[in-house]
């Protein structure tokens, strides 16, 4: 399953929704992303079968405003350059999001790998995840998205993230499909980012690729 989080059309507000056949269908429940990941594997195929016969809109994928796929509830634990760091929950952005640089810095690196998530104690799915620094490595954003992919569509396989500019690649990350790695106490999410790129420019388009996992695109400076 591929659940993401949506800026409603029709309501304005963040929606759950489920991507199928090229489109996101609209969770009719109250629910969030996390809390319906929460709920367990039956309980999550049950959502998904509600939104596919019920949904309260159907928007073409590549025409929906992707939001944060999940809100962290504190802060995330990240292994970054091999060392584990806590990473504000507040630099949490979605891939629609842009990633725009703080006043006064003309680069930043991205540094690639994924987040894994986790609902009542197990690992629920992973979501590419692309966190930006400044070159004096203060962390600007952590981009997640665009959806979160439940554990069965990737099968436990090893998995590549890589980072290119113009067909370009300047960073791979092969990782694990399970999250063995995740420090106890894990919370609702971790961030495994191995792999780290050159440093960007303003204007630069960043392309992301994790395979089954999904691909999104940002032009660094973009956003707000």
């Amino acid at each position: 399953m591929r659940w993401v989080t949506y800026l409603s059309p029709s309501g304005g507000g963040e929606r759950p929704g489920v991507i199928d056949d090229g489109c996101v269908f609209g969770y009719p429940g109250g629910e969030t992303v996390p809390g319906l990941l929460a709920a367990g594997p039956a309980a999550l195929a049950d959502a998904r079968q509600r939104a596919l016969a019920s949904p309260v809109e159907i928007i073409v994928e590549f025409e929906t405003r992707l939001c944060a796929p999940l809100r962290p509830s504190g802060p995330v634990p990240a292994l970054v350059d091999g060392a584990w760091t806590a990473l504000d929950p507040a630099l949490v952005r979605g891939t629609d999001d842009g990633t725009a640089l703080p006043a006064g810095t003309t680069a930043a690196t991205a540094t690639v790998g994924v987040v894994a998530v986790f609902g009542a104690g197990r690992h629920a799915g992973y979501a590419p995840a692309c966190l930006w620094r400044t070159p004096e490595r203060a962390p600007v954003a952590l981009t997640v998205g665009p959806a979160i992919v439940t554990p069965e569509e990737f099968g436990g396989e090893r998995l590549t993230v890589t980072a290119s500019v113009d067909d370009a690649p300047l960073a791979t990350a092969e990782i694990g499909g399970g999250a063995d790695w995740a420090p106890e106490p894990h919370g609702d999410a971790a961030a495994l980012l191995p792999a780290e790129t050159r440093l960007l420019e303003p204007g630069e388009e960043l392309h992301i690729d994790a395979g089954g996992l999904g691909e999104f695109e940002l032009r660094v400076g973009s956003g707000a």
